[in-house]
Parts: structure tokens; C-alpha cells; sequence
């Protein structure tokens, strides 16, 4: 079933075909072919602090009405912390050609893996949602406020990942159907069911990979049943010198 793609009203068109990678290590692609998932990480395990919180521009421009309470205001606080541990994220870069910066950042030791935003788009949960990520200016710039834009946002000094998520957000609810805020959780993230075959377009190793390398990497996908190319990277060959 498709995702949940509403968020696109807020970035304008985009095409569905457009190519996306996901760099990863190889232990995580491993995981990937031999479980039939897709791994997305817990949003509060990311490196940056700044994952889902609003500008200051925004902060003044939302305000609270005078019934709310200081004490009202630390719940939403403690709301939205708890909320993003339940709040689960994969991310792909955008682009119709490797990245050497990506390879450098994710997947120095890895692989890359190629589909489109819509094929990604077809293989998600219905719960989930899946646009390209805004870059803001949060000194100076408001940013969309809402559970789920939260995590579509992110400060500009990123731009040049030209990210593209798929979020999932899934609470755990107690006996009365609320938001259960005592229940921690205790993975680190979620793998979701995939057809790969279906998903990937190709699976390309990282520049300069050694023969045997790719050569396992080919028989771990056989072994999966899956039909996908492996190829070597474009960034790979040597040198002309004269």
C-alpha cells in the first residue's frame, strides 16, 4: 500500500521517479537482504539534537492561548520527547548519480542501494509517510508545526544531503486507548517487511571495492532470491596520468 504522501502540499511537485539511495554499512545490508526489511532508526538515536523540535521564529509565532499553563506546557513537552522514541525513520538521499560525500559519511565500508520515490513509496506501511526533507534557516525562518512535519524539517547547513524520509510513528496506546507515556521503548529502531525485489532497482558496491568483496556481495544476493544488478561504483577505476 502506498504512503501516506500529504505532506508533498507543503514542498510542491516533485517527480515520482526520481532516483534515491540508501548508503549503509554492510552489516545493515546483510540485515536488510537476509530479513526482507527495511531498517528505520528511533528519530531520538540520531546525531542531531535538533530532530524534531521547531525554529524560534516558529516558537513566536505559535503562541499558547492564556488557559494554557506552564504545567500544560512541560506535559506537550514531555509529549513530544516520549512521542519520538516511538517515532521511526529511514532516509535516502536524492539524486540521479552517486554521491562521493554520502559513500564518505555512510558508507565508507558499505553499499548503496537504489530504487525511486515511487516504488519506495508503494512498499511503505499506510501508516507511514514519506516526502523530500526541508532545509530551514531555524535562526531566522518559521518552519511548519505539526507531529509528523517535525521530522521533515531540518536546518540548512544540511542541504547538500537533499534528503528524502519515510516516517512511521507508532505509540503504543494503553488499556484506554490513550498514549501510554509510561511505556519506554527499548529497541532502537524497527525493520519493516519489503519486497525487495520489487524495491530495488540496483545495488551498488563502494568505490575501489575489492573483487572478493563483490563477488559475496553478489552470492548474498542470489542466495536471497533476488534478481537485482550488482554493480561496481561509478567513482571506481584508475587513473589516466599521461
Amino acid at each position: 500500500m502506498a504512503a501516506n504522501e500529504f505532506l508533498k502540499r507543503y514542498l510542491g511537485d516533485h517527480s515520482r521517479q526520481t532516483s534515491i539511495w540508501r548508503y549503509m554499512d554492510l552489516s545493515r545490508f546483510l540485515k536488510m537482504v537476509h530479513g526482507g526489511s527495511l531498517w528505520f532508526s528511533r528519530a531520538d538515536e540520531f546525531d542531531d539534537v535538533f530532530e524534531g523540535s521547531i525554529s524560534e521564529t516558529t516558537r513566536q509565532v505559535v503562541k499558547y492561548g492564556p488557559d494554557v499553563t506552564p504545567e500544560m506546557i512541560e506535559h506537550f513537552n514531555r509529549l513530544h520527547l516520549w512521542r519520538k522514541q516511538w517515532t521511526f525513520v529511514s532516509c535516502w538521499h536524492q539524486s540521479e548519480r552517486e554521491n562521493a560525500l554520502m559513500w564518505s559519511a555512510y558508507a565508507r565500508q558499505g553499499v548503496a542501494i537504489r530504487t525511486t520515490y515511487a516504488k519506495l513509496s508503494e512498499q511503505l506501511p499506510s501508516n507511514a509517510f514519506l516526502a523530500p526533507v526541508m532545509y530551514r534557516d531555524f535562526a531566522k525562518e518559521p518552519v511548519p508545526e505539526g507531529t509528523q512535519i517535525r521530522y521533515f524539517v531540518k536546518r540548512h547547513y544540511f542541504k547538500d544531503e537533499q534528503e528524502v524520509r519515510a516516517v512511521v510513528i507508532d505509540a503504543p496506546a494503553n488499556e484506554q486507548g490513550t498514549e501510554d507515556l509510561q511505556k519506554s521503548n527499548p529497541d532502537l529502531g524497527r525493520a519493516i517487511s519489503m519486497q525487495l525485489s520489487s524495491l530495488l532497482d540496483s545495488i551498488i558496491c563502494r568505490p575501489f571495492a575489492p573483487k572478493d568483496e563483490i563477488d559475496m556481495i553478489k552470492a548474498v544476493t542470489r542466495s536471497a532470491g533476488l534478481a537485482t544488478p550488482v554493480v561496481e561504483s561509478e567513482l571506481s577505476g584508475a587513473p589516466i596520468l599521461n
